[in-house]
């Protein structure tokens, strides 16, 4: 599993962030090995962005290569783009999991 962490600058108000994501999340339920997508925001800062869950290394590297990576990289009112990408180390993940259903 890969995680991909895009952080922006914008000059939006909270409505005009909630209008935008409302408009735009149908758009990340078609892509191809997306598990979800959330929606990142500090309105105090101003800074947006989005927190993705892939499948694969495969999935996020074609996620980048794809139009809408593009439109958030290229749009004009966003600014100080922040790129990461991480592999999720699953056995760490499995233990939490497990020691978290222990304590249930």
């Amino acid at each position: 599993m890969h995680l991909l962490v895009i952080n922006f600058k914008a000059e939006n108000t909270a409505e005009e962030y909630d209008k935008a994501t409302a408009e735009i999340a149908p758009v990340f339920a078609e892509i191809e090995g997306l598990i979800i997508k959330h929606f990142l925001f500090n309105h105090e800062e101003k800074t947006y962005g989005g927190c993705y869950q892939f499948e694969s290394k495969a999935a996020l590297d074609a996620y980048m290569a794809g139009d809408v990576f593009k439109m958030i990289m290229e749009n004009p009112d966003w600014s100080d783009h922040m790129v990461r990408s991480y592999e999720v180390h699953a056995e760490a993940t499995e233990i939490q999991e497990q020691a978290k259903a222990n304590t249930a």
